[in-house]
């Protein structure tokens, strides 16, 4: 069994947040902690490749999180329904008639094994030593029973990485998903 990490994907088109003027901008890092309401629509620019428009496309803007077409939302809606999950719709400045949204995923759960994991730490203006990163998973065998996920970091919630289990990929590989980039992160 193992775990992923979702990458971007080369060679694929990226998706930048605009503002009204058409220039690049950010969003807030707290808008993919929690489930947020209303839904706010994102406004994109498409950076087009040979390759064309995959069901799952790199955003970028905030590491964790991924643009999927209508055809990933109802896979994971049909399957991942019951999760902590949304869906932001976002409409495209150069495509107007395609329909896409950004996931975004408040699954947290405290599943990295910390004592056999490799971290990249810091010390806080406070003194205290705190894990910035983390350069080598281990995950403890509760991991293994969830499909998307993300993980709490010193129980701080780390929004940087999305991870996903073998059934994921699964189900993602049977419906011809195109635009899924994984990385295994651990075995067992």
């Amino acid at each position: 069994m193992n775990i992923w990490k979702v990458i971007a994907n080369e060679g694929y088109n990226n998706a930048f947040l605009i503002n009204e003027n058409g220039e690049q901008c950010f969003d807030m890092v707290s808008d993919f902690k929690e489930i947020i309401e209303p839904q706010s629509t994102r406004l994109l620019r498409i950076e087009m490749t040979d390759k064309g428009f995959p069901d799952i496309m790199n955003y970028w803007g905030i590491n964790g999180t991924i643009l999927v077409n209508s055809k990933v939302k109802a896979l994971i809606e049909n399957y991942y329904g019951s999760l902590s999950i949304q869906f932001f719709p976002c409409k495209c400045k150069q495509f107007n008639e395609i329909k896409l949204w950004l996931l975004n995923i408040c699954e947290y759960h405290d599943v990295l094994d910390l004592s056999n994991s490799i971290c990249k730490k810091t010390h806080n203006l406070q003194g205290i030593e705190v894990i910035r990163s983390v350069k080598k998973y281990c995950f403890t065998e509760e991991a293994f029973d969830l499909d998307l996920f993300k993980i709490y970091l010193d129980k701080r919630k780390y929004t940087t990485t999305l991870f996903v289990s073998d059934r994921f990929k699964r189900i993602m590989e049977e419906n011809n998903i195109i635009g899924l980039a994984l990385e295994k992160v651990y075995s067992i």
